[in-house]
This record gives structure tokens, sequence and C-alpha cells, in this order.
């Protein structure tokens, strides 16, 4: 049996990509590990949520796989959109937005790209129970 474990970001500045991640999502580093400074960053209950490690190479300016973060609404989204900005997120010039986009594309503060998602407006099958 499998589980997914972690999603870890490569980052050349783990401390740099790690301090805006527990920022961006109220989350808690623990102490580095490895020689590649493996950062975990955990939830408030303890429970592993993503971690940082060193990387030699630059972001993707098109990756295969990246995170998408979801705002309760429209308001929401462009709040938290904001928010990211304020920590060191970049906004990206996306010219591939469908027609009445439900997302936005930031890039972290190591050019990692993710997504702020308008989860009102997100499909069905896709849309997320928010607290």
């Amino acid at each position: 049996m499998l589980i997914v474990g972690t999603t870890v970001i490569g980052a050349r500045d783990v401390g740099r990509a790690t301090g805006f991640w527990t920022a961006a999502l109220g989350l808690t580093a623990l102490p580095p590990v490895g020689a590649n400074d493996f950062t975990n960053l955990t939830r408030p209950d303890g429970r592993l949520l993503l971690a940082i490690q060193q990387s030699e190479h630059d972001a993707e300016p098109e990756p295969r796989l990246h995170l998408d973060l979801y705002a309760r609404d429209g308001d929401d989204q462009a709040a938290e959109v904001e928010r990211l900005i304020g920590l060191g997120a970049q906004r990206v010039p996306w010219d591939r937005y469908p027609e009445n986009a439900d997302f936005v594309v930031l890039a972290d503060t190591e050019g990692n790209r993710f997504c702020v998602i308008d989860n009102a407006r997100a499909p069905d099958q896709c849309r997320l129970e928010m607290p």
C-alpha cells in the first residue's frame, strides 16, 4: 500500500522559500535535515503538509506539477492573491487563461508556480468543502 506523503518544493534559497510558505499557509517549519536542508512544514495539528529542499536548478517556467490553493470565493481569492504578493509572490503573465477562469497563476519567491482558485466558481467535481 502507498499513500501520498508530502509535496516537496525545490528552492535555491531554502530559508527564503520556507519563510514564504510558512507565512502563506500558516505552517510551522521543523529543523532542516540532511545535506540538502530538507525542511518539513507542518500544520498546527502537527500533520506534515509540504517540504522544501535545496535545488541547484531554477524553477520550470511551465511545471507539470504545481499546487492549487483554494480561496472561498472571488473576494477571498483577490485578498489572498494580494496577501501572497505582499509575502513575495509574483503574478505570472499567463496567456492561456480560459474565459471566466477560476484561477490566478502566481510564482513563489523561488519562481515555483502555483494557482489560487476561487472555490465558489470551481467546477463541481473540483470544489472543496471549506471550513
